[in-house]
């Protein structure tokens, strides 16, 4: 944990937000077009179905309702 203007914030938070915001920078930008990077956001989306955090929200939320 890590604290921010008096905000505790984990690690894998921040790591989340850098990557949210570099990727929205770089689908606003011509870096799109670098290999390289291309090469790294297909990596990321790839390792998108291996998340279980929005099945997990998914089913929080069907309890509560």
């Amino acid at each position: 944990m890590i604290t921010i203007l008096g905000i505790k914030v984990s690690y894998e938070a921040l790591a989340f937000l850098a990557l949210f915001l570099g990727s929205e920078i770089v689908g606003a930008s011509k870096l799109k077009e670098n290999s390289i990077v291309q090469l790294i956001l297909s990596g990321i989306n790839a390792l998108k179905p291996l998340r279980k955090e929005d099945d997990q929200i998914q089913r929080i939320k069907d309890t509560f309702k």
